[in-house]
């Protein structure tokens, strides 16, 4: 019984870790040194989700924002994961960015730093093609 509880106090501390799963890079293609993807008009992509937890974000929060939220907006929502080690964590819970494809176009998305992200400033950037009807 007295390892279980071990077990139990590791397996509670560890969700309490804060990280970052990047779910776009999955997705996306390098073209000549340009990630792409593609998306289906009226899908619900899941971009990046960030854990809150120890050590915290230290002014660093993962963000991502689209060049043209009419054709595919992107929207941060607070969750928590039924997995456990999974980002958004199961104890501290977190924030999942998904993308959502509303009409046919082509769009830029910028990922960075929540605090001064803009269209000027930025980490790494991501061309998406919607598709459809």
């Amino acid at each position: 019984m007295k390892h279980i509880t071990y077990l139990f106090l590791i397996f509670f501390l560890m969700q309490g870790c804060t990280g970052t799963r990047y779910s776009y890079t999955t997705l996306s293609e390098k073209n000549d040194d340009i990630s792409v993807f593609r998306v289906q008009k009226g899908d619900i992509t899941e971009l990046l989700a960030h854990g809150n937890g120890f050590p915290g974000s230290w002014g660093y929060l993962p963000w991502v924002i689209s060049s043209s939220p009419e054709t595919a907006s992107v929207d941060c929502k607070k969750a928590r994961s039924v997995i456990p080690f999974r980002e958004p964590g199961v104890v501290f819970g977190g924030i999942i960015c998904s993308l959502t494809a509303h009409e046919k176009g082509e769009i830029t998305l910028y990922f960075g730093n929540k605090y001064n992200l803009t269209e000027d400033i930025y980490d790494e950037t991501v061309d998406v093609i919607v598709v459809g009807n």
